[in-house]
């Protein structure tokens, strides 16, 4: 396993770590699976903790970053399904 990478295969792991600063750099498939790959550091690994002790970080943010990355893995079909719901607002309108 390489140690300059993070790999997680868990969605809120991976959307609290964009909210906290790092990038995604890849995805790995194992199947129906689906790997995030980060750059390891000190600090990624101090978030990784946080998010295991329920560190807070804003909840539009963490859903905005939650959308996107399934937006990546569906290749937008969940997002398009979500903009055909005549109740969807959209990040953007200010609600």
């Amino acid at each position: 396993m390489d140690k300059n990478v993070y790999v997680t295969d868990h969605l809120y792991v991976a959307a609290f770590l964009v909210c906290s600063g790092h990038n995604v750099i890849g995805t790995q498939s194992n199947g129906s699976r689906v790997s995030f790959t980060f750059n390891n550091s000190a600090e990624l690994s101090s978030d990784v903790a946080s998010f295991l002790a329920g560190g807070l970080i804003p909840a539009r943010h963490f859903s905005f970053e939650l959308l996107k990355l399934k937006r990546m893995l569906h290749g937008g079909q969940y997002v398009k399904r979500l903009e055909k719901n005549e109740n969807y607002q959209g990040f953007n309108s200010g609600t």
